[in-house]
Formats: structure tokens, C-alpha cells, sequence
């Protein structure tokens, strides 16, 4: 598949994700607090890119690979970080939401990427599955 096309896919489950961990924070919240919620509703969104990235828009179809998880969550881990880090940096020095927005455009395409080129990377028609994930 097309980089581009990818992209728009990589987009539209990001957008998913956002969904998800909205709706998901909303329900927890109220029993869980905000901290705790928020932890549960970004890693109810986190799964859901895993799956629907993996799936649809990386179109993998081998067998899910414990490295690949891993290789996921510290992508996302270390963007979420580095995201953070960036507001931090920026904040004061531009007005709040244009660095909101900097650094969430940063952190799609090197999301996107990392996810292309590292997580979901082709490893060849050797290790496919012989059963339907």
C-alpha cells in the first residue's frame, strides 16, 4: 500500500483513538478519578490503535508478535514522553495552543513512521500465519 494512503488511514484510527479515549475516560472517571482514568482511557485507546493500525491501515497478517506489543507501547510511550517534554519546553515561550498543536503534528509523524519502519515493518512472508488472527 501507498505511503499516503496509509497516512490517511494512520489518521483516521488516530482520530478512533481520540474517540475512544474520550468515551472511555468519561465512564471510568467518575470511579476511578481523573489520574487513574486517564491512565484507563489511554490505554483503552492505545489497544485500539494496535489493533486497527496492525490491521487496517499496516495491513499485517501474520501472526501478532510479542515483540511487535512491545516495540507499540514503547513507540507510544516514548512519543507521549517526548510530546509532554516539548509542551513543557514551549510553554511561556508561544502561546499554549499553538505549542498543544506543534507538538501533536510532531508527534503523528513520528508515530507514523516509527510505526511504518519499526513496529509494523515487513518481516517477510516466512513467519506468515497458517490460522486467522
Amino acid at each position: 500500500m501507498k505511503a499516503p494512503v496509509q497516512f490517511i488511514r494512520f489518521g483516521i484510527v488516530g482520530i478512533l483513538n481520540t474517540a475512544v479515549d474520550f468515551v472511555v475516560f468519561l465512564i471510568v472517571q467518575p470511579f476511578l478519578g481523573s489520574v487513574l482514568g486517564q491512565v484507563v482511557s489511554y490505554a483503552a485507546g492505545m489497544l485500539n490503535s494496535y489493533v486497527w493500525n496492525r490491521r487496517w491501515t499496516f495491513q499485517r497478517t501474520t501472526r501478532r508478535d510479542p515483540a511487535e506489543m512491545i516495540r507499540f507501547a514503547a513507540v507510544n510511550i516514548a512519543i507521549a514522553g517526548l510530546t509532554a517534554l516539548l509542551l513543557h519546553v514551549l510553554d511561556g515561550r508561544i502561546p499554549l495552543i499553538a505549542a498543544k498543536l506543534a507538538v501533536t503534528v510532531l508527534g503523528v509523524f513520528v508515530n507514523y513512521f516509527m510505526s511504518r519502519k519499526w513496529v509494523f515493518r515487513d518481516q517477510g512472508q516466512n513467519r506468515a500465519s497458517t490460522t486467522p488472527e
